[in-house]
């Protein structure tokens, strides 16, 4: 409680000129199963309202017979150009969303969201159940959150007594939730989160991380609407007086939700900026003229607006640009189109600035929105146009053309014959099965659009695609027991990972306990973002390029765990899925989906056996590589040695062979996957590239690259692992109180994603250092230090500073933070300036001149301190922990 009064308290100096946010509570029946019951209810809002009522200028509560009040309150406050809370005890009342789902699209809970506001649900389903009429409605189960957020149906779970791990953005707002574990009925999976909407916040998920990606589901949790400003919090989703829940004051959570999290990261204040955007922004339309609408901002007086086919152009316009400024409006409307029509086919993008004279901050600059104009011609095909390792019994379909009757496609093995073909399949639907295709040969199709009103046919593009060859898939291994242990029962080819077993064999003739392993390369047909989703009953881990993106080893029924991911067209990664079946039902499955692809198994073709080189480091496209580091690599498993190839000419070590001087750089040995290039020149662009030398062939590897750093790397913490017997763990190179006996512990006591590191607070690469310090007992100060032999010359180049990137936690006690660096016999500590900086909730970067630790000599360092508290002059106070990450070298500007 002390930590959430100090932070009320701050949040009322700062909102004291505004006071404008109005918040509204749902007190009606709440869910007569056992999730809320009303003396709690009661007791939770009256928490509310007693810790965070003074942030709000109007505090209301509605019950089930003052539907026509709450409405007129929600209608009044819906457009108001603040940001307004409604809180709902898990049950949606008909005066928002009108039972039995008769309006999914434009309810008052709809509106409400589309007009930049905020929804915490508490207990139960989002939309679940209505009490119209004094009884209770025939439930909606998913469906009500579905069409009110316009995502998926399964974007709530329904997974009874489900453990999730707190969070670092838990523990640093909602510290009720404690440090550890709570349970969840209902959480909310976030691979079902879809543009516009994103995650806005994780306080507890399946893996204790931050990441959306790879956080699996999630409770509570808070979803943002990027074209809308909406925002809808899911706050224990869990039973009350009838199952055990996991909150033990849910009134005490939401209050530090709103009091911490909602005053301090977005704020109840007004909104200057234009918002709600009509077409939304993203949207494809099906008429060549269109209104431009949206919601003002709260100061705006008139709006600037900008319109035209550049995205750049129009985010760089002035009122100067006569071709893209339209004018200066005082209404919320612009019609386009009207005069010229739009162009079917073409993305239009456009911005409204808010203008107020009399404010100086005027004008507000707008986001850059777009929507485009539906082609006639038919578009968005799959396969993918060019695209390879297509299924041989994959069907095809495409996006329809504006205002189609009906299609015609054409279909072969030459563009001639496609091109001219005299006769077509015509079909209403967009989708073709051109039945089962052959191996790796090249397919042309193209989409002819009849359309109305034109009653004209419009003659698609030709398309093409290849199939995939013969081969490829994963190496599976089938274990008895569920530790993957001893020789495996069964081992084979699989073409891909997609297995529904249920109660029947796995492998060897058991169905329970037993598990399995299966390695393979993974290509992508495209450079773009993927969600690599497993789907597992029972535990399921899954790594990429030896980095642990999936940890899900736990008894569970059938649940999808997602990693998002950056991938890239043309290069291999090492991908190796680990499983285990205790009892009941099984199921083992690895899907992608991306914004280009559906979701769908990865199929034999992109799955391909691991054989190639993969994980390069320096990670490919590496802006900031180590000058001196090694290139290493993860071998194929068949390899008798590696080709390696240098250079820093893209096409030439892409091109070249043994027979190329200067690029080739000579075959390694089979057990020996590193190579060292030599000094490299700072701030240059190199290639490398690593053929598999197999029994039966060489394997061309991907064409790799990297960009040496412009400063000197010290410490990036990218090196260090789990393997204690190795020395790699990180408190083996940072050593600390358990050691030099302060207050300072680096690292986590149990291993994460295979390093005592912290993968997911990191300003760069897949690690920082975690470092807690505690300053309550002698010698009152925490200190961390790294020795190098030989010592480091940190002016190379004419560096000249020492720049590092600290975080901290709000919760942290504040302690002053000290650098101190070491030549020979002499040490200095400087104090750096922020005196806040342990208390920091993003990455800060600190820098340091050298000259500042005279007389040490920078040019020969031997030793680098991190302290929390002055070593010089300790003093008892203090405690927490911070991150630190990117410790660098650099010149001043």
């Amino acid at each position: 409680m002390k930590r959430l009064v100090l932070v009320f308290g701050i949040a009322l100096a700062l909102c004291t000129t505004a006071m404008a946010a109005d918040i509204a509570f749902y007190v009606g029946a709440p869910n007569t199963d056992g999730w809320y019951d009303v003396a709690t209810m009661t007791a939770d809002v009256e928490t509310i309202i007693a810790e965070t009522g003074h942030l709000f200028g109007d505090v209301q509560q509605f019950n089930d017979d003052q539907y026509d009040e709450f409405g007129a309150w929600v209608d009044a406050n819906t457009d108001d150009g603040e940001l307004d809370i409604i809180w709902l005890n898990g049950c949606m009342p008909s005066v928002l969303y009108p039972f039995p789902n008769l309006e999914p699209d434009g309810s008052r809970a709809e509106e409400w969201l589309d007009g930049g506001n905020m929804i915490i649900n508490v207990g139960d389903w989002f939309g679940y159940v209505s009490y119209a009429g004094g009884s209770r409605q025939t439930e909606n189960g998913g469906t009500g959150a579905a069409n009110i957020l316009d995502l998926s149906s399964g974007i709530i779970v329904s997974a009874d007594n489900t453990s999730l791990t707190v969070t670092p953005t838990g523990k640093d707002y909602l510290p009720s939730l404690g440090d550890t574990t709570v349970i969840t009925y209902r959480p909310i999976a976030l691979t079902a989160v879809a543009a516009p909407w994103e995650v806005a916040a994780i306080f507890a998920s399946t893996n204790g991380s931050d990441d959306p990606g790879t956080a699996g589901q999630a409770d509570p949790v808070v979803l943002h609407n990027t074209e809308t400003d909406g925002y809808i919090a899911f706050v224990n989703q869990s039973a009350g007086s009838g199952p055990p829940g996991w909150l033990e004051d849910r009134g005490l959570t939401c209050a530090e939700f709103i009091g911490n999290w909602v005053a301090e990261v977005i704020g109840l204040g007004p909104n200057p900026f234009a918002g709600a955007p009509n077409p939304k922004n993203g949207s494809m339309i099906e008429q060549t003229q269109v209104v431009l609408q949206w919601k003002a901002g709260s100061l705006a007086v008139q709006h600037d607006v900008y319109f035209g086919d550049s995205a750049e152009a129009v985010e760089a316009a002035t009122r100067d640009d006569a071709d893209i400024f339209v004018g200066t409006l005082a209404t919320t409307m612009l019609p386009v189109g009207g005069d010229e029509p739009l162009v079917p086919g073409q993305t239009y993008y456009w911005r409204v600035d808010e203008i107020n004279d009399a404010e100086p901050n005027s004008p507000w600059t707008g986001s850059v929105w777009s929507f485009t104009i539906r082609p006639q011609t038919a578009w968005g095909p799959l396969p993918i146009d060019g695209m390879r390792n297509v299924d041989p019994d994959q069907d095809l379909t495409w996006e329809g053309g504006m205002g189609v009757l009906f299609h015609t496609v054409y279909f072969g093995t030459s563009i001639e014959e496609v091109d001219t073909a005299p006769f077509g399949f015509m079909t209403a639907q967009p989708t073709y099965d051109p039945g089962t295709l052959e191996l790796d040969t090249t397919y042309y199709w193209r989409v002819d659009e009849f359309a109305f009103p034109a009653n004209a046919t419009f003659k698609g593009d030709i398309w093409s695609f290849t199939t995939r060859g013969e081969g490829g898939g994963v190496k599976a291994e089938y274990f008895g027991g569920m530790e993957l242990a001893g020789d495996p029962i069964l081992s084979q080819i699989e073409p891909q990972i997609d297995h529904q077993w249920g109660s029947a064999e796995v492998a060897g003739g058991l169905a329970d306990l037993v598990s399995a392993r299966w390695r393979g390369n993974l290509e992508v047909p495209l450079t773009e973002t993927y969600r690599l989703i497993t789907t597992s009953d029972d535990g399921v881990r899954l790594w990429l390029d030896g980095r642990l993106v999936i940890d899900n080893w736990t008894d569970h029924g059938t649940t999808d765990n997602t990693a998002t991911v950056d991938l890239v067209a043309g290069q291999y990664y090492m991908i190796q899925m680990e499983y285990y079946e205790n009892g009941g039902g099984a199921v083992a499955q690895l899907s992608w989906q991306s914004d280009t692809l559906p979701r769908g198994i990865i199929t034999q073709g992109w799955l391909q056996l691991p054989l190639r080189a993969t994980s390069p480091s320096p990670a490919h496209l590496d802006p900031h590589a180590n000058q001196a580091g090694l290139l290493t690599w993860i071998g194929g498993d068949d390899a008798t040695g590696h080709d390696v190839y240098f250079g820093d000419d893209a096409d030439a070590v892409a091109n070249a062979d043994t027979t190329t001087a200067g690029t080739y750089r000579g075959r390694q040995a089979a057990g020996a996957t590193s190579f060292n290039p030599g000094p490299l020149e700072w701030g240059k662009t190199y290639y490398w590239r690593v053929d598999e030398v197999n029994p039966d062939g060489v394997l061309t590897g991907a064409l790799w690259s990297f960009t040496a750093a412009d400063f000197l790397v010290v410490e990036d913490f990218e090196r260090f692992d789990d393997d204690i017997d190795g020395g790699t763990a990180i408190f083996q190179t940072w050593i600390d109180g358990v050691d030099n006996g302060t207050g300072s512990y680096v690292g986590y006591e149990v291993a994460v994603n295979m390093t005592f590191g912290e993968t997911t607070i990191v300003y760069g690469g897949y690690q920082s250092m975690p470092l807690e310090y505690d300053n309550s007992v002698a010698p009152f100060y925490s200190e961390t230090s790294r020795t190098s032999a030989p010592a480091i010359n940190l002016t190379v180049n004419g560096m000249d500073t020492l720049t590092f990137f600290v975080r901290g936690q709000r919760a942290n006690e504040l302690a002053p933070l000290y650098v101190g660096l070491q030549s020979g016999a002499t040490r200095v500590n400087v104090l750096v300036p922020d005196a806040a900086i342990t208390q920091a909730t993003s990455w800060q970067e600190v820098n340091i001149p050298l000259a500042d630790f005279a007389p040490v000599n920078p040019a020969a360092v031997n030793e680098m301190f991190i302290s929390l508290g002055n070593p010089d002059a300790p003093a008892p106070g203090g405690a927490g922990q911070i991150f630190i990450d990117e410790i660098r070298a650099t010149k001043a500007p």
